[in-house]
């Protein structure tokens, strides 16, 4: 009974292997335009959040304005999608951009920006299901928010100074 249990997780294992390596190619085949088509749109408020709350130092808001502004449960979901889309985006840049290399800390920040962002969505709708006060979701949807600001920030920045070709259509995505 062992050697057959062996096999067949060898087998699987395999399988795996075979579908993330088919899964990556297929990945980086992709187009800009691909990749693009794949961010959900920013109709849940996002612009105002940022240009009001987190880009202005003069303005603070609460985690409920936040909340508010970015719709919920609907805004953290288009953040956790758009996340990895992200890093997907500064990987694209990283390999077709204009002769200057992007350094791996820039790229491995941005990664652990968007893993940062997820985990953070995912306790905020996590804490909304599951509680009746929804302090600690819109505390951890203001945190996710403010790492998705700084994502953002940081691939702007990232387009501007290692792939000015590239740039205008970022900012068009956006």
């Amino acid at each position: 009974m062992l050697p057959f249990i062996q096999v067949c997780f060898t087998a699987l294992m395999l399988a795996y292997a075979g579908y993330w390596h088919r899964r990556q190619s297929k990945r980086r085949s992709e187009s800009w335009d691909d990749i693009v088509a794949k961010l959900r749109p920013n109709d849940w408020g996002y612009e105002s959040v940022a240009q009001r709350y987190l880009y202005s130092d003069q303005v603070s808001a609460t985690p409920e304005d936040i909340w508010n502004r970015i719709s919920g449960a609907k805004g953290l979901w288009a953040m956790y999608s758009n996340a990895p889309v992200l890093v997907q985006l500064a990987d694209y840049a990283a390999e077709n951009g204009d002769g200057t290399q992007v350094p791996e800390e820039l790229l491995k920040s941005i990664r652990s920006d968007a893993f940062h962002i997820r985990m953070c969505v995912l306790m905020a709708l996590a804490e909304h299901v599951s509680s009746r006060s929804s302090v600690a979701a819109r505390v951890s949807a203001h945190r996710a928010t403010v790492a998705y600001t700084a994502m953002l920030a940081r691939m702007t920045a990232t387009f501007q100074d290692h792939s000015a070709l590239l740039f205008p259509k970022f900012l068009d995505a956006m």
